[in-house]
């Protein structure tokens, strides 16, 4: 019994190095859609703060985080953002139970082609809520504290060009006069 106990340790301690010498599977990288982006963001804190519009509480922990952006010579065209986050019970609290973003229950989390490589999970071990007419969507773990969330939209609309004239009041009467209705006498 000792004899298989010391074979079973050597055998067990010379196992466990080789594992965590193999390197890790490089990630397949990403098919974008409409072109690679022009900005590519790993700053956690501050893609956490752009998020959820508020700063990371000392017991969240950002595992992932990833922004990626389009710009054009006019601006920003489109975005997207992707966390994992061990998150706080006051996180938790404030994104699904308050509600903060006024998520809806969905079925199911949404497919994003141009997710990075770190954002897969099963769907069937999460509670997802997602916005009803926008791309937030946001996952809970049923078993622990992470929380996978992703965002997307356009930039900002340009306006109207401005018009080459200026505009002009009316010139000959019209349907509309062009002065004030007569005044009555008492």
């Amino acid at each position: 019994m000792v004899a298989f106990a010391a074979v079973a340790w050597l055998a067990l301690s010379r196992w466990i190095p080789l594992a965590e010498n193999v390197a890790p599977e490089n990630p397949s990288p990403i098919a974008w859609q409409h072109g690679a982006p022009t900005d590519t963001l790993t700053d956690s804190e501050e893609i956490f703060n752009r998020a959820f519009w508020r700063r990371l509480g000392n017991e969240d922990h950002v595992q992932h985080a990833e922004r990626h952006e389009w710009r054009d010579a006019a601006g920003l065209e489109r975005w997207q953002w992707f966390l994992v986050v061990s998150a706080s019970p006051d996180l938790i609290k404030y994104l699904r139970d308050d509600n903060a973003f006024g998520l809806v229950h969905a079925s199911s989390a949404p497919l994003v082609s141009e997710a990075p490589s770190w954002f897969r999970f099963k769907p069937e071990d999460f509670t997802v809520l997602r916005a009803s007419h926008a791309g937030m969507c946001l996952m809970f773990s049923k078993s622990d504290n992470t929380l996978y969330a992703t965002d997307s939209g356009r930039g900002f609309t340009k306006g109207a060009p401005e018009s080459s004239s200026p505009t002009q009041g009316a010139q000959t009467p019209g349907r509309i006069p062009t002065s004030p209705p007569p005044k009555q006498k008492p």
